[in-house]
């Protein structure tokens, strides 16, 4: 039993199978930025950034985001299916069991059908369903209960039949084969992927079951749902990596967060902003941005955290000790040619204003060390990557809002006194040709 979506499915605006992409990532690589940054999947990394943060509030990340949770693995090995109404679905299952009796009918036959479990959706009377969940029990013929090599021999011959040029590429194989082909025909109803074969999954699991079918008493579509499979034990520890889940809960968007500033460095430790991890400058708004304002060689950084500040800018925007990743950071940039040193110290918020839903981001202080005046150049820099946070945190508020109550929502820019006038509206030109971007 495995989780299903329906085709092009999207939780907070985000298609499952981008989640899924990005999540399969991040188990390889045990890195959050490897997840924002698929460019395969995602256009932007704020189309990223947004889509960790939807797999977050789902419980599919660990609280590192290095690691995936048990229902984060089952997400990712989901699948998106063509939901089937379930009177359709239960007439392919009376269609198999059918062909289960005529198989059992045969008293020369090659494989028994011994006993079927069914469970998931369609066991439940799901209106509609991804695939038949089934555990199909299933053995020699009793004409080879005592001739192994035999059945093997008669299995090979029976595959060559559709299959004239197979060749069994390890020991068994051909069983296998023939089973498959005995129990489903040469193509199997793309609804019964979720039955399985011998497999013995069903017992490792809590999950309700119904005997519908034993080679003895036959078809039994009215048995008693059972609380779980016979032989579960709850004691025995399986090596299950992957739970075996119906679906999962989508919670109910409330007031969203900011989003996770570390994503415009890729989450690496350093905090180090490059041009180039956004592609090329001609293809991508943020990066030509970022060249056409540094004019000289900087260095720009994300900081949410005091541990990674130089003391220096420690000093200079005061206490540092009250950042955090969705709430106050400081952006800093430093030219390596000149020794200058700039940063700016900006808060977020997303708050409920007046039946407003409001997306806020204030520069708290902007300063260059060891100068009166701000550096224009670097000044501009930092506008560029706080507006490109603030256009972040607006597209998750968006996005999440959209999905939940649909508020109207404003995004605010707002700065101290100490601030220079012209950074508000700075930020907020570059926020809007930024957003336009994503839009186009």
């Amino acid at each position: 039993m495995s989780i299903t979506f329906p085709r092009k499915f999207a939780i907070g605006g985000v298609p499952v199978t981008n989640i899924k992409e990005g999540l399969k990532s991040l188990s390889r690589t045990s890195d959050p930025g490897s997840f924002v940054g698929l460019r395969s999947v995602f256009p932007t990394l704020i189309h990223g950034s947004h889509a960790l943060e939807i797999a977050g509030l789902l419980g599919l990340l660990d609280d590192e985001r290095s690691d995936l949770t048990p229902t984060g693995r089952a997400v990712a090995h989901s699948r998106s299916v063509v939901k089937t109404e379930l009177t359709k679905a239960r007439a392919v299952l009376d269609q198999l069991l059918e062909r289960f009796e005529a198989i059992n009918a045969d008293p020369d036959r090659l494989i028994s059908i011994n006993r079927v479990y069914l469970y998931g959706s369609v066991m439940r009377g799901d209106p509609l369903v991804g695939d038949i969940d089934l555990e199909i029990e299933a053995s020699r013929g009793p004409a080879y209960i005592n001739d192994f090599q035999g059945y093997l021999r008669d299995c090979r011959s029976f595959v060559r039949r559709f299959a004239p040029n197979y060749v069994p590429p390890v020991y068994m194989a051909e069983s296998d084969k023939a089973m498959d082909h005995l129990v489903f025909g040469q193509r199997r109803a793309p609804i019964l992927k979720g039955a399985v074969i011998n497999g013995r999954n069903l017992s490792t699991i809590p999950a309700p079951c119904q005997l519908i079918y034993t080679i003895q008493n036959g078809i039994d579509r009215d048995a008693p749902i059972l609380t779980t499979h016979p032989d579960y034990d709850p004691t025995i520890e399986t090596s299950h990596e992957i739970p075996h889940l119906a679906s999962i809960d989508v919670p109910q968007f409330g007031i969203p967060a900011p989003v996770d500033a570390r994503f415009l460095a890729k989450f690496q430790h350093s905090g180090r902003v490059v041009a180039h991890d956004f592609a090329s400058p001609t293809s991508n708004l943020l990066a030509w941005l970022l060249r056409m304002h540094e004019r000289q060689s900087s260095t720009l950084k994300v900081h949410v955290s005091s541990e990674t500040l130089d003391p220096a800018f420690a000093r200079g925007c005061g206490l540092a000790d009250d950042l955090s990743p969705k709430g106050t950071i400081v952006l800093t940039a430093e030219t390596q040619r000149s020794k200058l040193r700039s940063f700016m110290k900006i808060e977020r918020r997303v708050d409920m204003i007046d039946g407003m839903l409001t997306v806020d981001l204030k520069v708290c202080d902007l300063a260059t060390l060891q100068r009166r005046r701000t550096n224009e150049a670097h000044a501009d820099c930092l506008a560029v990557v706080a507006a490109t946070i603030h256009v972040a945190d607006r597209f998750h508020a968006v996005a999440l809002n959209k999905a939940g109550s649909n508020y109207p929502i404003e995004a605010t820019v707002t700065t101290a006194r100490s601030v220079p006038d012209e950074i508000g509206p700075l930020i907020q030109q570059f926020g809007s040709k930024i957003s336009g971007s994503l839009d186009s």
